[in-house]
């Protein structure tokens, strides 16, 4: 009997605190995932994450020649347009001089195919500016020309 009532007097374990202490677990481990997945936590090299981009210095601008140019759209229309291309500092003008007749003739390929609706307003002109851009970078392709911005674009 004596041996009865030891068991019986001695305590039963708190269910409560156990479960507490799983869900304290539970949330440490739930903030631990979070900040790894979502802030940067993870392991590596401290310079992996570490992104460094040259921002090239623009030099001189070379502007084109007036281009008139017919329009896709039924009945004619017609496009004026005056572009100039900005080299990067030192750039030489003599190289970009020499092909410019090619990126001419891309200019007349990429403005052709829009439609006087395509030229209206700041998103048509920027979406003009990409695509002479692009076609700069396909004729220029050592990084003699940074990019193409307009000077003038008149649709009669």
């Amino acid at each position: 009997m004596a041996d009865e009532e030891a068991v019986a007097e001695a305590p039963k374990p708190k269910k409560g605190r156990g479960r507490l202490i799983g869900i304290i677990g539970g949330v440490v481990v739930l903030l631990g995932a979070v900040y790894f997945l979502f802030l940067g936590g993870g392991g590596g090299d401290a310079e992996a994450g570490v992104t460094t981009t040259t921002v090239p210095v623009e030099g001189a601008v070379i502007e084109s020649d007036q281009m008139t140019v017919t329009l896709a759209d039924e009945p004619v229309r017609y496009a004026r347009i005056t572009f100039a291309v900005v080299l990067p500092e030192g750039g030489d003008s003599t190289v970009v001089g020499e092909k410019m007749p090619l990126l001419k003739d891309g200019v007349l390929d990429v403005v052709a195919g829009m439609f006087a609706a395509d030229l209206v307003g700041s998103q048509g002109l920027d979406s003009l500016r990409e695509g002479l851009t692009a076609k700069a970078l396909e004729v220029y392709t050592e990084g003699e020309v940074l990019r193409v911005v307009l000077t003038e674009v008149l649709v009669q």
